[in-house]
């Protein structure tokens, strides 16, 4: 087990932008949480710098000591890197001269492509100290067959691997996504997972060693290669800023909650007393200037998904008893989700939250057949 795997045991990160990461850091300054920078990988060398800057400012200046990783998201967009890429050396060594966990710039992992995952896994091995990042195809994760190969790859690799998901909105909202997630942390080796939203939580309740919860909703996911010739990071679209919504466990776009708000104001799903809200309800985020809202909704969020955290992750507890009670709150917040859609119609509830019961209940059978 590498020497930084203790620090981030079941560590929460957030997951942000170079020019978030100092309100984020105040954020992620607590214990179980942990801060992963994203630097602009369109922006190539420039993008790297910035990152690199941020975290030698929060560690070197303000004595940031929570979990920290860099991400040089060499992976996104029309003109991405592929598996193939070799590693910036430079990215690794500074990593090193900041003493953070060197997490590999690696390319994108296209479908089928078997000789991409050893390439990325056999070079993360020569350097020696480095987590392998597998910024995946969602057929590795969709397909049975792809799944074991994999799985059976990073257990002979034996090496800590840091996984992204591609999907247009939420992969853990396909069948089998949940289900394949939880083979490849029972591989064996150390399993991270970054670019994510709720589910972070439920993959620490399946062990993995950290997940990453992105601060926007184009760091919530991969977002496939656009077809119309864009080329930036992301998304070709503006998404909607979005919130958590304790009960429910999910994102929730603020013009929607500020709608089933009006619906059932009395309801005390909308009350909060976080540090973006104080005691005003959840509603009233959508009501402040565009920016101020996305910084309000990041705050709110990750203080539910910590909150969440600490629920389900309590001291002492197995793995079977997480995630027994991970398939009970997805239950709840189904049922809660139903609920309003009852008075608004607009409140259907994320398929990931069905698709996480599903995996489960087939995990709970075969154990039962053994």
């Amino acid at each position: 087990m590498p020497a930084y795997a203790a620090q981030l045991q079941e560590t929460l990160l957030i997951q942000c932008r170079s020019e978030q990461a100092l309100s984020a850091a105040a954020t992620a300054n607590t214990e179980g949480c942990g801060l992963v920078i994203t630097a602009a990988g369109h922006r190539g060398y420039a993008g790297q710098i910035q990152a690199f800057r941020a975290a030698s400012h929060l560690r070197n200046r303000l004595g940031f000591q929570r979990p920290l990783l860099l991400d040089a998201e060499r992976y996104t967009g029309k003109n991405r890197l592929t598996a193939a890429a070799e590693f910036d050396q430079g990215w690794i060594s500074r990593q090193r001269e900041l003493g953070l966990p060197v997490l590999t710039d690696s390319g994108y992992v296209a479908e089928g492509d078997d000789t991409g995952v050893g390439s990325i896994l056999e070079r993360t091995a020569a350097l020696g100290d480095a987590i392998a990042l597998l910024p995946l195809h969602l057929s590795w994760l969709r397909n049975p067959g792809a799944t074991t190969n994999l799985a059976d790859q990073i257990a002979t690799a034996g090496l800590p691997v840091a996984l992204v998901l591609e999907h247009k909105d939420d992969p853990f909202g396909l069948v089998g996504v949940a289900a394949s997630l939880m083979r490849i942390i029972e591989a064996g080796p150390p399993v991270l997972l970054l670019r994510c939203d709720i589910s972070a939580v439920g993959s620490l309740c399946a062990g993995a060693l950290a997940a990453a919860v992105g601060t926007t909703t184009s760091l919530r996911h991969l977002y496939p290669a656009p077809k119309d010739g864009g080329g930036g990071g992301g998304s070709t679209e503006s998404p909607m800023i979005a919130a958590v919504i304790r009960e429910c466990m999910a994102y929730i776009n603020l013009a929607k909650i500020l709608f089933a708000a009006k619906a059932d104001p009395e309801d005390v799903l909308w009350q909060c007393d976080c540090d973006a809200c104080l005691r005003v309800p959840i509603s009233q985020l959508a009501l402040h200037p565009e920016e101020r809202q996305e910084e309000l909704a990041f705050i709110h969020s990750v203080t539910a998904v910590l909150e969440l955290r600490a629920k389900l992750l309590t001291p002492g507890s197995t793995r079977a008893q997480r995630l027994a009670s991970w398939q009970a709150h997805c239950q709840q917040a189904q049922v809660r989700h139903m609920e309003i859609e009852a008075t608004t119609d607009r409140f259907d509830p994320p398929t990931a939250l069905r698709r996480w019961q599903e995996a489960l209940a087939q995990l709970n059978r075969k154990h039962r057949v053994r």
